[in-house]
C-alpha cells in the first residue's frame, strides 16, 4: 500500500497534537450539542442556556487558538522565507564581487 502526500507522514509532532488535540474538542462539542438538542426536543421546559453558552465559549475559545496557532505558523514562514532571499542576496552579492573582471 503507498502512501499518498496526504496525512500526518510530513506533519510535525506539534501539529499532529494540535490536530488531535482540536479533533477531540469538536467531537465532544458536537455530541454536546446533539444531546442539547435531543434534550430540548423530547423535554422542552429544560433550561438549556446554561450548556450553550458553555458551548459558545468553548468553541469561541477553539477557534481563538487554532487562529493564534495559524497566525504563529505563518509568521515563522515569512521570517523563513525572508531568511533564505536575504542569505540568497548575500550569497549572490559575494559572488558577483569575486567573479567581477578588474577592468584592465
Amino acid at each position: 500500500m503507498s502512501r499518498g502526500g496526504g496525512g500526518l507522514s510530513g506533519r510535525s509532532t506539534v501539529e499532529v497534537m494540535i490536530l488531535l488535540l482540536t479533533g477531540t474538542v469538536c467531537i465532544s462539542l458536537l455530541f454536546t450539542g446533539v444531546a442539547v438538542v435531543l434534550a430540548e426536543i423530547f423535554n422542552p421546559e429544560l433550561d438549556t442556556m446554561a450548556v450553550a453558552g458553555g458551548l459558545t465559549n468553548v468553541l469561541s475559545a477553539l477557534v481563538g487558538a487554532l487562529l493564534g496557532v495559524l497566525a504563529g505558523r505563518t509568521d515563522g514562514v515569512r521570517a523563513e522565507k525572508l531568511r533564505r532571499r536575504l542569505a540568497d542576496e548575500q550569497g549572490t552579492a559575494a559572488g558577483s564581487e569575486e567573479v567581477a573582471p578588474d577592468g584592465e
